[in-house]
């Protein structure tokens, strides 16, 4: 069972749809990024720690500690901004079995 918009789908739906790839992306390669090329010392620019699986912490920049925080939870409010775009447009879904 899946779902379809009837005609195209609302430009606010493909605008948060595409945010969220981006975000799905950015998160994992910075999960995957980090460990290879974060220093495990802080410094002056890199103040922001980071802690992984098996007690190795690396130090990044702020603002990328900040957004590998909050990068998980913005994850799901777009998720949950993806399905009240759903809602608000259910007369135009339909069901494709």
């Amino acid at each position: 069972m899946r779902w379809q918009f009837k005609d195209k789908a609302p430009i606010s739906f493909k605008v948060l749809f595409a945010l969220f790839g981006v975000n799905l992306i950015a998160q994992l390669g910075s999960a995957f990024a980090i460990p290879h090329w974060a220093p495990t010392k802080p410094d002056a620019a890199h103040s922001f720690p980071i802690h992984f699986k098996g007690g190795l912490v690396h130090y990044v920049q702020p603002w990328l500690g900040q957004y590998f925080d909050y990068g998980f939870g913005a994850h799901f409010v777009l998720l949950a901004l993806l399905f009240l775009i759903m809602w608000l447009h259910r007369d135009e879904l339909e069901r494709i079995s």
